[in-house]
């Protein structure tokens, strides 16, 4: 099974998400926490925000020379917290030392982590993508209903 990134703890907890092929950024808004998850052709993107910040991340499918599928997997965090974006910058980077290959690459900014990674999934297995995306999305609608989507991440 493909590996989805794993990004911020703040950014997991967020999501019930509409799905479609257009490319809106955002879906109902509950306790200042949407998200939404977008199909195209050859892409699937979730994209969530919270008072924390926002977490984006695509799937999407290219083919190389010889007919094989591969996906590129980019993820895009801001922060509203430098603090935290330096913490989630480390964490990228210590996990990108483990791909010898180069195929995870980590680029941060003072409130930013852009990380983008090449695996071996394909087309066959967006729907199981936009299934994940969308069980994402749902757990962090539904603890943003019930006030506990920071809990877990709180000191």
């Amino acid at each position: 099974m493909k590996k989805l990134i794993v990004a911020s703890a703040v950014m997991l907890a967020m999501t019930a998400c509409e799905t479609s092929t257009s490319s809106s950024d955002g879906g109902n808004t509950v306790n200042g926490f949407s998200c939404n998850v977008t199909r195209a052709d050859k892409s699937v993107t979730m994209y969530e925000t919270s008072t924390q910040g926002s977490y984006k991340q695509t799937q999407t499918v290219y083919q190389d020379q010889y007919g094989y599928d591969y996906s590129i997997w980019t993820t895009d965090i801001v922060f509203s917290d430098p603090t935290e974006a330096a913490y989630e910058c480390a964490d990228e980077k210590e996990e990108a030392s483990h791909w010898l290959d180069g195929s995870y690459q980590v680029e941060c900014t003072s409130n930013s982590v852009h990380v983008r990674q090449r695996d071996d999934s394909g087309l066959e297995d967006m729907d199981e993508t936009v299934i994940n995306f969308q069980e994402m999305c749902a757990e962090g609608y539904r603890r943003a209903e019930n006030g506990t989507l920071y809990d877990d991440y709180e000191d």
